[in-house]
């Protein structure tokens, strides 16, 4: 299989449509994240060989899409491919979830601390908004936008920890978190949980306690990898 380079993301232009190659592009992060997916549910496990043609005719997608895509997990270390050999899914990879969240466990609350040293009023206003805005549990969409509180409260601290390799390993990080929702489903109590806990973390950021900050992340992050039933999936 030949691999070319790639990388995720699909875009939009000013006036509003896709630029040509977005929709191929939209693909490859399909096929990329339904074969992470598989992965992680352990059925493609360690040492399994990668067949593009076959993956495309799995995925009723054609092989470029998949070769791309394959590219991709290539360089993200899920899977391994060595000169003139087929990829194969790394030993291992089937936690890769459980390990971006260890990952995340190391620098997330190291960025709280930083936030809450350096994040700007009109930051702080705008996620006690979001968090009012998502009152638990006020109609049938409240899942959803505890969710996307989730993303705005962590990537927010993310913006705002002055360290720019500090934000991108967390915005990495975050790249997967649309696959923990999907592949593990969260019960309410959780969700509550997680928000009271978000909660705290800005009330920390806000008084500007850095070391609270700090604290009330992992505190959280921590919680979090006890809330979810599939072992593989946090």
């Amino acid at each position: 299989m030949d691999v070319p380079a790639g990388n995720g993301g699909s875009s939009t232009r000013l006036d509003g449509r896709r630029p040509e190659g977005a929709a191929t592009q939209s693909l490859v992060d399909e096929v990329y994240h339904q074969l992470l997916a598989r992965v992680v549910r352990g059925e493609l496990s360690g040492g399994t060989e990668l067949k593009s043609t076959l993956l495309a005719e799995q995925l009723g997608v054609s092989r470029t899409p998949v070769v791309q895509a394959l590219s991709r997990l290539i360089a993200d270390g899920i899977v391994t491919q060595r000169l003139n050999m087929r990829a194969v899914v790394r030993p291992g990879a089937e936690n890769w979830l459980v390990e971006i969240h260890e990952l995340r466990l190391l620098v997330e609350p190291a960025a709280a601390a930083r936030a809450a040293l350096n994040i700007t009023p009109e930051a702080i206003a705008a996620l006690e908004r979001a968090g009012v805005d998502v009152a638990p549990e006020s109609d049938a969409k409240w899942t959803e936008r505890a969710r996307q509180f989730d993303f705005q409260l962590h990537r927010t601290l993310a913006d705002h920890c002055d360290n720019l390799p500090l934000r991108g390993a967390i915005y990495k990080c975050w790249q997967y978190k649309g696959l923990s929702y999907e592949l593990g489903a969260d019960d309410v109590q959780a969700l509550l949980r997680g928000y009271e806990e978000h909660m705290s973390i800005v009330a920390a950021v806000k008084a500007r306690d850095a070391q609270t900050a700090a604290a009330a992340m992992e505190l959280h992050l921590r919680h979090a990898s006890s809330y979810r039933p599939e072992k593989r999936i946090v």
